[in-house]
């Protein structure tokens, strides 16, 4: 009977034990574990971003790294300064100068801390805007356009929003691309601010006033008389880069600068007549710049890139008034890895030098002589010139020659 009782006892004792147990409060892992407060970034353009991060934790945080990268690019991870504890302020200092983040693209940063105890943990990731911050901007947006501007009434910036509508579905109409999911248009008040924004981070400002691979346009335009004519052509020829680089993705890279720059040129709403008249005397002078040149990056001298872009705007229209679908089909063999000139006979079945004295002869009669000279050379054009002038005479001395020798004939009978 009493062992019986003492077992009895046991099993209550245990069941008391357990219960206790369940009830008593639990020093989980997570209440353990490191503790991240105060997550942050601050910068100031073109100079220095500065990543913070407050943690705290049962015992020593020995180590403190930030890991950042843009929108898709690759990740950079760097050791915070900061003194070993139980809480920690860690700090990391990451100098621009020179570049190292796009303007006006987003950063995405976390922390990543470890204690003496061998905890891991990574603070939730989060993002900046790394904008000019020299200017305090102001926003109009509609849909998936945002137009920012630190300068003007609120009509100029609405002004360029209704710009921006009305050209995408318009210049979209030749390219069928998938539109960015999101539009940024940056209004500078000058050219000046606009070059030293980009050169202060670390980017050449002439001939490229458009970020495609961040869906953002930046374009300098002064408020007040003359804006929207100059609205009406900056912006329709920056948005047709953001969509080239939608139609061809990665392929891009690969695509001629006469293709890309001829495209966004002849898209503007207005015409430059500038233009025409640098074409038509580099024309009458024989002074065209061979479109194989035109292939790479344009000239950075004001004359001869004011040249290129006519003549890449005169080629695309030619391509579009002579090849059906021309644009897209060389659109689509740049993104499949064409070269240039192997894109032109992938699409229109075309060499290059023949696409080129096609289009040279649809400007006038001698255009024809001038591609030929720029492709085999002028002394061989002036001996081919030479020669055919020479034909007459070389028939008559033929004809000469027979008759003389019909005569002498006819007088040995």
């Amino acid at each position: 009977m009493a062992d019986h009782i003492t077992l009895h006892i046991s099993r209550f004792t245990f069941y008391i034990f357990l219960l206790t147990s369940l009830l008593m409060p639990q020093r989980s892992v997570f209440a353990q574990g490191i503790t991240a407060t105060n997550v942050s970034a601050d910068y100031s353009f073109a100079q220095r971003m500065t990543f913070h991060v407050t943690a705290r934790s049962d015992v020593d945080i020995k180590k403190a790294e930030v890991v950042f990268r843009v929108r898709n690019g690759a990740e950079k991870r760097s050791a915070g300064t900061f003194t070993p504890g139980k809480t920690i302020d860690a700090v990391y200092v990451e100098q621009l100068v020179g570049g190292v983040f796009p303007p006006f693209s987003t950063v995405t940063f976390w922390w990543e801390l470890t204690d003496a105890a061998g905890r891991k943990v990574s603070t939730p990731m989060q993002s900046i805007e790394y904008l000019d911050n020299r200017f305090a901007w102001q926003d109009v947006v509609e849909g998936s356009l945002r137009v920012r501007s630190y300068a003007g009434d609120p009509a100029y910036a609405r002004a360029a929003l209704d710009v921006a509508r009305a050209a995408l579905p318009r210049l979209n109409q030749e390219l069928q691309a998938p539109l960015p999911p999101r539009v940024d248009i940056y209004l500078y008040s000058s050219l000046e601010e606009l070059q030293s924004a980009l050169l202060l981070a670390g980017r050449d400002w002439q001939g490229g006033q458009a970020r495609p691979d961040l869906g953002v346009v930046l374009v300098a335009v002064p408020p007040g008389q003359g804006a929207l004519a100059q609205m009406k052509r900056d912006i329709p020829h920056e948005l047709t880069h953001l969509l080239v680089y939608q139609a061809t993705g990665v392929g891009y890279v690969r695509v001629p600068r006469w293709l890309d720059e001829g495209l966004a040129s002849a898209n503007e709403e207005l015409a430059q007549p500038a233009y025409q008249l640098a074409l038509e005397s580099a024309f009458r002078e024989g002074q065209l710049i061979p479109i194989e040149t035109l292939c790479a990056p344009f000239s950075t001298d004001a004359g001869e890139a004011q040249l290129s872009y006519a003549e890449s705007q005169s080629l695309v229209q030619f391509i579009r008034n002579t090849y059906p679908d021309g644009i897209r089909k060389l659109l689509g063999a740049y993104t499949g890895g064409a070269t240039c000139s192997g894109g032109v006979e992938q699409a229109l079945g075309s060499t290059l030098g023949a696409l080129e004295w096609k289009w040279r002869t649809s400007l006038g009669p001698q255009g024809a002589w001038l591609a030929l000279a720029n492709s085999v050379g002028a002394w061989v054009v002036l001996a081919i010139i030479v020669s055919v002038a020479l034909l007459p005479f070389a028939f008559a001395r033929q004809k000469g020659l027979g008759s003389r020798g019909a005569g002498e004939q006819r007088g040995g009978r």
